[in-house]
């Protein structure tokens, strides 16, 4: 329910974004709150990005999570998205 209720307030809240949140509290082990915020910080920047013409490449840094990210040995979530999160950070700057 409190998933269902996150997704309809934020207007990025698409599958995958849904799933890298998923992925990631799985490994780290988040609260609802947390997720929320997760759900959140995808939200903000899909905005930021949508204002400025960026979606390409916030589909991109997205895509690349999705693609490379992992739960390492310290039950931290990490990504190998350097190039694709700063171009992004380029373009909304």
């Amino acid at each position: 329910m409190i998933l269902a209720l996150a997704c309809l307030v934020t207007a990025a809240c698409s599958p995958l974004e849904d799933d890298l949140c998923d992925y990631q509290c799985d490994c780290e082990g988040c609260s609802d709150r947390e997720y929320g915020d997760c759900l959140d910080r995808y939200d903000h920047r899909y905005v930021d990005a949508d204002r400025r013409d960026c979606v390409d490449e916030y589909d991109a840094l997205l895509e690349c999570e999705d693609d490379t990210g992992v739960c390492n040995r310290d039950d931290k979530w990490s990504t190998s998205c350097k190039y694709e999160n700063d171009a992004l950070n380029r373009c909304i700057d």
